[in-house]
């Protein structure tokens, strides 16, 4: 099965993660699919990019069994980051606007994913959860950087610190989404939502999006290194595989 898929139609390049048994789980497969979709969206000059997930769930971060049985945990995390975070670099700079559509589940690194798209639009009943201290990591995927200056410190803190669930009004009043719909809804409302954005001028995004990039996310290059540097170091520890095993025995 390939792990991301791809389409190119009207100005509109939609990548489909596509592990919808592990729930799009990212290993280093589809983060390099994602890589390189991302790339040849680019080069396509697309207007338009559309990141979501197969199976009703758009990523459940990092793949927990593919961690637990690396031989390497930390040169595998270090691998996987270092794509991850080409990915979402190209995501602030690509000449495009970046829709996440994001369908039951985000989570880890699913939501820096989700959260470095310029819109994003949420099923009624999906789940966002920064995951990470659960199996003693700090976040990765720009997590850390966008999450934080979205909703601030405090309100930062809380989410990774505690670990609960944000559900989507919660996510719509603070910014994290823009639109949320039922599930019945979502191919229509992309596709409305895309059309809106096409009537008007195309010309100011790149523009827009250099002003954004200034003006929030100032120092996003090594923030996005350090979040690799910490995640790797802590999955070097052996307390890290064993908070994978508790983790999935509660599962």
């Amino acid at each position: 099965m390939t792990a991301v898929l791809e389409l190119y139609q009207d100005g509109v390049y939609t990548i489909t993660l596509n592990r919808p048994e592990k729930k799009n789980a990212m290993d280093y497969e589809l983060l390099q699919g994602l890589n390189d979709a991302l790339k040849r969206a680019q080069q396509e000059k697309a207007s338009f990019v559309v990141i979501r997930g197969s199976g009703k769930s758009f990523c459940s971060g990092g793949d927990l069994i593919a961690f637990k049985s690396a031989s390497d945990a930390e040169a595998l995390i270090d691998a996987e980051a270092a794509v991850l975070n080409e990915s979402i670099r190209t995501i602030r700079n690509i000449n495009a606007i970046v829709i996440a559509g994001i369908e039951g589940v985000a989570v880890g690194a699913g939501v820096g994913l989700a959260l470095a798209c310029d819109l994003s639009i949420a099923t009624k009943n999906t789940i966002m959860n920064m995951g990470y201290r659960r199996i003693g990591l700090t976040p990765d995927g720009g997590g850390s950087i966008f999450l934080s200056r979205m909703v601030g410190a405090k309100r930062f803190n809380e989410f990774y610190l505690f670990s609960r669930n944000i559900t989507m009004e919660e996510a719509k009043v603070l910014g994290l989404v823009n639109i949320v719909c039922e599930e019945e809804e979502f191919e229509a409302t992309v596709e409305k939502t895309i059309a809106s954005l096409k009537a008007l001028p195309m010309e100011t995004i790149g523009y827009f999006k250099d002003l954004v990039n200034r003006s929030l996310y100032t120092g996003l290059d090594l923030h996005l290194d350090k979040e690799r540097f910490y995640v790797a170091e802590l999955a070097a520890k052996p307390l890290f595989k064993e908070r994978i095993e508790e983790f999935l025995k509660k599962k």
